[in-house]
């Protein structure tokens, strides 16, 4: 019986283990509030460093101007896109059960027309009529909620899809500060660039400004490429066959950002195809848009791996676990400078640095916005004016210690008041030469281009880089094989091709109407796209044979010698 017990008790202490242990690990993370306290929910993909300055002058701001304690309870169950699924199934669940609760009949055509624009039917994009209509008008005419109370941070295409769906509400930001938007000149534009920067209809506006590029290590960026290779400056370098395996990328369906950052190599090839031919036609574009998905798939099959999370890119490539990589500007600048200095005096300490491509990206905002059924929105007003007022404007990029700074983290990004930007302000903020605002009149963004194919345009890159990864990497081996691109143009036209055309995005994108069509239109394009590497294996095998042995077994760069009978490609 001694023995039992005994062994009895090992098992128990280890069960006790199990259960404490995560317990016990929590409490060592970051604090919760404070028992008692004033909280205020908030849901955003912002890294640790915003979270925790951003929670702490919020709170020392608050005391001084209203007298009391408060706290921020952060919640981030991922990047945006996860955020996004998050809210749509929970006030969709919450709305339900008010729903229900009143003697209504729950019913797939109410579900389907819920959080669509005027109602309009998810499957059949008619207009809803009885049940579901009502549903529609009680839906926005409710308190309906999930327990949080602002959306900080993300891009403006899925605050503007949440607006549309009736998740945010106004906020009453613009009648507390018209000084901040209106004017002839205000000190925060409506748009820029042809970005839009906040909703006209006051639900949602941005708190500050995010460019996309590029990141490179130059130890490893030196090892890889031939002598004399300039550092990488625009999209196109990231397609460079000596980068096989070496470039860090993100999942465009698990992370905004990222999709935004694809989005504006899209538009920057599209637009160059428009220059060369004086103009935008419908066959000029589809010749952009086939353009910039070869280079998306060039780029692809020399990713090393698909993140998803956004600052995992900057992490490995600092390492030197990738040459280079694609991500937002504040990851690649708090990077940047966390090697500089941790490293300091020593050889990591130019272990990455950030490029932004020429031409090659707008200036985009990240939004804050309210959410339907706020259980505090009095405070979250406040939340917001602190956020909009030059102290919290300056944390974005002032540097740590400076009077008005952050406290412990440079947070790198860009404030979106204008009147942030003096020469005192310069004097301590950490890209003192910074100028979104000239940066934007430089680039032109084109909604009508892709902002409506935009959850499209994730997909299809989702598909054909990320799920057809093995493929694509066999498919550029046997091009590089062959000599590279410029030995095959066969296995290039082959890759080239695209199961539908720019003109067809939007015929397309009606077929995506929620998950069961995505996950056909998935399998389907997974079909597509796999056909064609093997196609494109083959025709570069039957270049490189047509090249000789050199070439075939060789770096794949040499100059191809010609075998009888084999004709020139």
């Amino acid at each position: 019986m001694r023995s039992f017990w005994k062994r009895a008790g090992g098992w128990i202490a280890l069960l006790a283990l199990v259960v404490c242990l995560p317990l016990w690990l929590r409490g060592r993370g970051a604090p919760s509030p404070a028992a008692g306290l004033p909280r205020l929910v908030v849901l955003s993909p912002h890294n640790e460093a915003v979270r925790a300055e951003f929670g702490r002058a919020f709170a020392e701001w608050h005391r001084r101007n209203y007298g009391a304690e408060v706290a921020l309870d952060w919640r981030s169950p991922g990047g945006t896109s996860e955020i996004v699924r998050y809210l749509t199934g929970g006030y969709t669940a919450a709305f339900r059960h008010e729903w229900e609760a009143a003697g209504n009949p729950w019913s797939a055509a109410v579900q389907a027309a819920l959080l669509k624009p005027e109602g309009k039917n998810q499957k059949t994009g008619e207009t809803a009529d009885g049940a579901a209509a009502a549903a529609r008008r009680a839906f926005l005419e409710s308190r309906s909620g999930v327990g949080v109370d602002v959306f900080f941070g993300g891009g403006q295409y899925d605050h503007q899809r949440l607006a549309e769906m009736g998740i945010l509400v106004p906020c009453g930001l613009r009648a507390r500060h018209p000084e901040l938007f209106d004017g002839a000149d205000p000190v925060i534009p409506r748009a820029l660039g042809g970005e839009l920067w906040y909703d006209p209809q006051d639900r949602y506006y941005g708190v500050c400004l995010a460019t996309f590029g590029l990141c490179y290590n130059p130890r490893r960026w030196a090892e890889v490429m031939p002598p004399g290779t300039p550092p990488p400056s625009g999209w196109r370098d990231l397609a460079n066959p000596a980068l096989a395996g070496l470039v860090a990328a993100g999942d465009p369906s698990k992370s905004g950002s990222v999709a935004k950052a694809y989005e504006m190599l899209v538009q920057q090839v599209m637009a160059e195809s428009a220059a060369a031919a004086g103009g935008a036609t419908p066959e000029v574009l589809d010749r952009g848009w086939a353009e910039a998905m070869l280079l998306l798939r060039m780029i692809g099959a020399n990713s090393r791996y698909f993140t998803n999370s956004a600052g995992k890119v900057t992490a490995d490539v600092a390492a030197g676990d990738g040459a280079a990589g694609i991500c937002l500007d504040s990851y690649g600048r708090f990077q940047e400078q966390w090697e500089r200095e941790e490293n300091a005096g020593r050889a990591g300490a130019d272990s990455l640095r950030f490029v932004m491509p020429a031409g090659g990206t707008s200036v985009s905002a990240d939004p804050v916005s309210l959410l339907r059924g706020a259980p505090h929105p009095e405070l979250a007003g406040r939340f917001l004016d602190f956020l909009f007022s030059a102290e919290g404007q300056r944390l974005w990029n002032y540097r740590v210690g400076v009077p008005g700074g952050p406290a412990h983290y440079a947070l790198r990004r860009l404030p979106i008041r204008r009147d942030c930007y003096t020469a005192e302000d310069r004097a301590k903020m950490s890209d003192p030469a910074a100028d979104p605002f000239r940066q934007a009149a430089s680039f032109t963004y084109h909604p009508e281009w892709t902002a409506p194919h935009f959850n499209l345009m994730r997909l299809l890159i989702r598909v054909m880089v990320v799920d057809c990864h093995p493929e694509l990497k066999a498919a550029w081996a046997a091009v590089r094989r062959a000599g590279g691109p410029g030995r095959c143009p066969e296995a290039m036209a082959e890759l080239r091709r695209l199961p539908f055309t720019h003109a067809e995005c939007a015929a397309v994108g009606k077929r995506l109407k929620g998950n069961r069509d995505a996950v056909a239109l998935a399998r389907e394009w997974g079909v597509f796209f796999r056909a064609q590497c093997l196609r494109v294996q083959d025709l570069a095998g039957k270049a490189a044979a047509c090249a000789g042995p050199e070439t075939a077994v060789g770096s794949g760069f040499v100059e191809p010698k010609r075998a009888g009978g084999c004709q020139s490609p």
